[in-house]
């Protein structure tokens, strides 16, 4: 798997990124196409897609609007979409930045660093609880997904004396926004800043995510609305508080942005000083069982459809769905973006980059 997954990227010049773009000429074309037909039969007001081979962009599209009323077309390299729990890779790429710097052990348990934890009830390590088997549950109680969202930290400690465990940790598999609210605590504490700092000095800045940025409710013309289709008509979603969102999501992007943090995958020397951190992160996490979760640490890693083998995360926020695939063997990445809640982006995603996937087999046959 180490010979494909991180192959480092060469300075490539212009004729050759046009060659490549060349190769898939057809492939692209017909993507456009499919693109132009899921946007329309699903009423999507808006969506980006960007798609990488060898490091290097070869199509890169917007289709629809990012503001409906005022007539703002998409623009894949400056209309930023909300991510959502896509977040979760750039929080995880910080925490594993940390343990290389021998500032955070993942396999420590949270109360070694944090002293408001209990020890007997979270007796779970780090490692786990960025992998989702901690038994925390998906969200802690008494916290709110509109403009209502007084979420803190200081609610977030009175929510974990109150809730217990779902399971005994490593046993199953629950995905869990709390758990990575509570990895943001711990990021916070040995990075001696906020996350949003933290995640932009050894992740987001690192790689030039330039279009990368928080939401906080912006009214900017880069910056999508964000729609629901409510009995046929489409209207603004509902804004959203981040309040203490940020370890899981509530990041806007570019889906050429996305590409770059994809890129990680393959060339890990932008961030870290081996491949050995991208490695563990990409490796599935194993229950007490035996059987493999499909996630590692912040990142699915998992087959498609086809049986491809990708790495990636999904995304859903108010009037938002986001995906990000990472084709190791192909040195393929896609990610697509869109400014509806519906539909998902899972079979869509599948079928574009498989027409890729054969193109390159056929290549190398």
């Amino acid at each position: 798997m180490r010979n494909f997954l991180f192959l480092l990227f060469t300075v490539l010049s212009p004729t050759y990124i046009s060659s490549q773009n060349n190769l898939f000429a057809k492939e692209n074309s017909n993507t456009k196409k499919k693109l132009e037909r899921f946007l329309k039969q699903n009423d999507i007001p808006g969506m980006s897609v960007s798609i990488s081979y060898e490091g290097n962009i070869i199509l890169s599209e917007g289709f629809g609007y990012s503001d409906i009323d005022n007539k703002i077309k998409v623009d894949p390299s400056l209309t930023k979409f909300r991510i959502a729990s896509i977040s979760k890779i750039i929080t995880a790429l910080t925490l594993m930045k940390l343990n290389e710097l021998d500032s955070i052990n993942i396999d420590n348990k949270p109360s070694f660093y944090l002293d408001s934890i209990s020890r007997e009830k979270y007796n779970f390590t780090i490692r786990q609880l960025s992998g989702h088997l901690s038994g925390l549950k998906r969200n802690p109680s008494g916290e709110r997904w509109d403009q209502y969202n007084d979420y803190t930290e200081q609610k977030f400690y009175n929510s974990l004396k109150k809730d217990d465990l779902d399971f005994e940790p490593g046993t199953q598999f629950q995905y869990s926004n709390y758990g990575y609210k509570l990895l943001g605590l711990l990021i916070e504490k040995r990075c001696g800043k906020t996350i949003i700092q933290c995640q932009e000095e050894y992740i987001i800045n690192k790689i030039g995510m330039t279009n990368t940025i928080p939401d906080y409710n912006l009214n900017k013309p880069e910056i999508a609305n964000f729609y629901v289709n409510k009995g046929g008509t489409i209207q603004k979603s509902p804004y959203m508080d981040c309040k203490f969102k940020y370890a899981q999501g509530c990041h806007l992007s570019t889906s050429e942005d996305l590409i770059k943090l994809g890129n990680v995958f393959f060339k890990p020397d932008l961030i870290f000083n081996s491949y050995r951190p991208v490695q563990i992160m990409a490796k599935q996490q194993v229950l007490s069982s035996g059987s493999k979760t499909g996630y590692g640490i912040g990142i699915m890693s998992n087959v498609d459809f086809y049986n491809n083998s990708f790495l990636g995360h999904n995304g859903l926020e108010n009037g938002a769905r986001a995906i990000l695939r990472i084709y190791p063997k192909y040195n393929l990445i896609i990610s697509i973006l869109i400014n509806s809640q519906e539909p998902n982006l899972e079979d869509l995603t599948t079928e574009v980059i498989y027409s890729y996937i054969e193109r390159l087999k056929k290549m190398h046959n």
